[in-house]
C-alpha cells in the first residue's frame, strides 16, 4: 500500500505541474493603468514685528486712548509666505492683554489693552501679494487712567497669530 501511494502521490504533482504551464492570463480579461501621485508644497507663513503699538503719554486720570491701525503708532507687522494666498488674522481677544509697570500687583499699576482691530480686518481677509508679502497693522485701545494710577512705563507683550 505504500507504494501504491507513493504512486499515486508522483502522477499527481506530474500532473499538476503538466497543467500549471497550459494556465495563462487573459489579456482581454485584465487591464492595468498608471496614475501619478501629487504634491504641492505651499511657503510656510511667517509674522515679524516691525514696530511696537505705542499709546504714548498721558497723565493720571485721562480717558481711554485710541490707536486705529492707520495712525502712526500703531503695532506693525510684516506677514510672508505663498504668493497670492490668502491667509486667516486672529487679534487678542478682550481682557487678556494688560500692561503692567513695577511688580503690576495693584490695579494702579495696571492697564487694560482691549478692543484689538487690524488691516486687514481680522479673520480670513489677508492675501499675500505677487512676492508673497503684506503689510499688517493693528491698533487698540487702552483703558482710562486712575487718578492714582503709578507713574512709570508700562508694557504688555499680545500675539498676533497668521494661519493659511
Amino acid at each position: 500500500m505504500r507504494k501504491t501511494f507513493k504512486k499515486i502521490s508522483t502522477t499527481m504533482c506530474v500532473l499538476g505541474l503538466s497543467t500549471a504551464g497550459f494556465m495563462s492570463i487573459d489579456s482581454t480579461k485584465a487591464a492595468s493603468d498608471i496614475a501619478q501621485a501629487l504634491a504641492v508644497v505651499t511657503a510656510a507663513i511667517n509674522i515679524s514685528q516691525v514696530a511696537d503699538l505705542d499709546f504714548g503719554s498721558a497723565v493720571q486720570g485721562d480717558g481711554a486712548s485710541t490707536v486705529a491701525p492707520g495712525d502712526a503708532t500703531a503695532g506693525e507687522f510684516a506677514v510672508t509666505g505663498q504668493a497670492s494666498t490668502a491667509y486667516t488674522i486672529t487679534l487678542p481677544a478682550d481682557a487678556t492683554v494688560t500692561m503692567i509697570t513695577g511688580s503690576g500687583a495693584t490695579a494702579d499699576e495696571q492697564i487694560a489693552v482691549n478692543s484689538f482691530v487690524s488691516t486687514p480686518a481680522a479673520g480670513a481677509n489677508g492675501l499675500l501679494d505677487g512676492s508673497g508679502a503684506q503689510t499688517l497693522k493693528v491698533g487698540a485701545t487702552r483703558a482710562a487712567l486712575s487718578g492714582t494710577q503709578v507713574a512709570g512705563s508700562y508694557a504688555a507683550n499680545f500675539t498676533v497669530d497668521v494661519v493659511y
